[in-house]
């Protein structure tokens, strides 16, 4: 891939990431299971409950229902580096967020929030990227993070 080539496929790679999350923001949880590769190529671990391995099936689930579920959702992408191998698009960033997490049940609200190490390996299905692996993972004290 020519230098040109993987600058124009970092760039779309970093767009792909913003509109992810956009998707929490404006609440177009409709959309969200675009963002995933098939079943077969996709998995992920979550620094939420349930703490075992999904595919996108169970992916979209969660993250469909914490989008639904939070209120005035912020999100602050920090340190992004996107690597580009062939068809496949490796990114690290720090993911800072906060919100109010909503129960329907009992109309309360709990302020949320916290930065997030996140590796985001995207792949390449056609002319658009999909997310193929996804890890996040919350730093245990805030005042220790770079």
């Amino acid at each position: 891939m020519e230098s040109r080539q993987v600058e124009q496929a970092k760039k779309e790679a970093a767009a792909f990431i913003t509109a992810y999350f956009e998707v929490g923001k404006n609440k177009d949880i409709t959309n969200l299971s675009g963002f995933f590769a098939p079943s077969q190529y996709f998995s992920k671990f979550d620094e939420s409950p349930p703490y075992t391995r999904q595919n996108s099936d169970d992916a979209f689930v969660y993250e469909q229902a914490r989008f639904a579920n939070i209120s005035d959702y912020e999100y602050k992408i920090d340190d992004l580096r996107v690597d580009v191998v062939g068809f496949v698009a490796i990114a690290t960033f720090y993911l800072d967020f906060k919100g109010v997490f909503v129960n329907d049940y009992s109309f309360e609200g709990s302020t949320v929030g916290g930065r997030t190490r996140v590796t985001m390996v995207l792949g390449k299905f056609g002319d658009d990227w999909k997310i193929v692996h996804h890890h996040a993972s919350r730093f245990d004290d805030l005042k220790k993070a770079p």
